[in-house]
């Protein structure tokens, strides 16, 4: 029945893919995704020929560095392995890398002997070397490597890994997928990789059962992903929601929380946002309401920088997510703003009268800026919210002329958030660079201090302040609607077998 469909339905697909308009949507970097090994049997699902059909963009190819569509660069999780996968508690797994040691700047990773790249000899060290310099220069993988200089083979089956700072955590920075040397220098190369299947004549083919194989239809944007969902040409459509566009869509759909993290940028070189008025402001924004209305219920109120489904998240001191007006109230009293100067209030010295600059071309963070401004209000803030061109908006955060911003940052694998702690980033420039949440950071980051320690002195200055993490969501048809995508969102395809 599902062929039979398919059939009928192909037609209409041929003048979806035509008619839709060619190449990528235009993404802030802030939101560029990154994908997830899945490890656990029981979430797999066999699969036979024509059993599951996914999309796949044929003008950007198969060559995960080079691939900038959603659709590609997940179908690549299927046919590249990474050195170390990272689930959905953000653990990480080895799986070319046997292991891994930090010592001082440098990481040294063993590679496992045995892994087979079809049609070559195994994957080595060498082979690592040559994908990360290609990761590191790629547009989707590139920023997921900050921290990291270099990497070099100590032997056949040993790198070393540069770092900026010691980083125990570096591992779950390490999920760029691995190709064997030589065979992914083009955007038209098909690199050779070691995963579960390869790619021949449009299809995914499995390496262990040549008989099973992945159909794949073609399209060119996310609109007409969507629309062959809709008609039964594909299996999966997911939409990380940066477009700000929910369609009710046929089939099964799942919430997925992202790693995009929404945040409140604040000078401490401006006189009144000391740690203490920070920690005010932070106890007054009501994530929860934000996420819910600002957001549409897109989001997931958090007030740390880590993604609420961690491991880590679990194992530090929760952070209540409402507003918390007595609360907010009694720190501002005590730094003494007791009286009004206009609209604002003031401790003689200084005025609780700040601006925030948001970017005009992302509505959900315009709306969240205002239920921010108004909740601020309640307690003797007066907040100026300026809406901004995206060029205006990066200009005035890089040269740190703000008094307030909401920005959007997508953490990597291992949620690093050194960006805002060193010198010359465009996350930093307003930061204290001298108080403890900058400097211990590099000693949680080293295994010096634990996370709860690290995470209860973040919430004591809050040198930024985390709002929410925005959430995507999957379609399944009805036919492979038991296939568990929750690895997301790292990897869309995780349950494939």
């Amino acid at each position: 029945m599902k062929k039979l469909t398919k059939l009928i339905a192909l037609i209409l697909c041929i003048c979806i893919c035509f008619s839709a308009c060619k190449g990528n949507e235009n993404k802030e970097e802030s939101t560029t995704e990154t994908p997830v090994e899945s490890t656990n049997a029981e979430n797999s699902f066999a699969i036979t020929d024509g059993k599951i059909v996914l999309p796949y963009n044929k003008t950007d190819g198969i060559n995960p560095f080079f691939a900038e569509s959603y659709e590609n660069i997940y179908l690549g999780m299927l046919i590249y392995e990474p050195l170390f996968s990272v689930d959905s508690n953000y653990d990480t797994i080895g799986v070319v890398a046997d292991s891994i040691e930090v010592s001082g700047k440098t990481a040294t990773v063993r590679v496992k002997n045995n892994v087979v790249c079809r049609g070559h000899e195994n994957l080595n060290a060498h082979d690592v070397v040559y994908s990360f310099n290609l990761a590191k220069a790629s547009y989707y993988w590139g920023n997921n490597l900050d921290g990291i200089t270099n990497v070099q083979a100590i032997d056949d089956y040993t790198v070393s890994v540069n770092l900026n700072f010691k980083d125990l955590y570096v591992a779950g920075k390490l999920n760029f997928p691995i190709v064997k040397k030589g065979t992914a220098d083009s955007k038209t190369s098909v690199p050779a990789g070691s995963g579960k299947y390869f790619f021949a004549q449009d299809r995914l083919v499995s390496v262990a059962d040549g008989n099973k194989t992945i159909s794949l239809v073609e399209t060119s944007n996310r609109e007409s992903v969507e629309d062959a969902l809709n008609i039964g040409m594909v299996d999966v459509f997911f939409s990380d929601l940066s477009d700000e566009q929910y369609k009710v869509s046929v089939g099964n759909t799942n919430k997925i929380t992202l790693s995009n993290m929404i945040y409140l940028g604040l000078n401490s070189n401006r006189g009144a946002l000391n740690k203490y008025i920070r920690s005010a402001i932070a106890a007054k924004i009501d994530s929860d309401n934000i996420a819910l209305s600002s957001y549409q219920g897109h989001a997931v109120g958090f007030k740390l920088p880590i993604v609420p489904e961690s491991t880590i998240a679990g194992n530090i001191t929760k952070i209540e997510t409402k507003g918390n007006k007595d609360l907010a109230n009694d720190i501002i009293d005590r730094c003494g703003y007791t009286r009004y100067s206009g609209s604002a209030k003031s401790n003689g010295a200084y005025l609780l009268s700040f601006s925030l600059i948001v970017n005009k071309d992302n509505q959900f963070r315009v709306a969240a800026a205002y239920n921010i401004a108004d909740s601020l209000a309640e307690c003797g803030f007066l907040i100026n919210v300026q809406v901004l061109s995206f060029a205006d908006y990066s200009e005035r955060i890089s040269s740190g002329n703000y008094d307030m911003y909401l920005g959007e940052v997508k953490l990597d694998g291992s949620m690093d958030i050194s960006r805002f702690f060193m010198d010359g980033t465009k996350f930093s420039a307003g930061i204290n660079k001298s108080e403890k949440a900058a400097t211990e950071y590099f000693r949680y980051r080293a295994g010096e201090i634990s996370e709860k320690e690290y995470y209860d002195i973040f919430a004591e200055e809050y040198p930024f302040v985390p709002v929410a993490f925005r959430t995507g969501y999957t379609v399944l048809s009805e036919d492979i609607k038991t296939l568990d995508l929750k690895q997301m969102p790292f990897n869309l395809y995780g349950g494939i077998q």
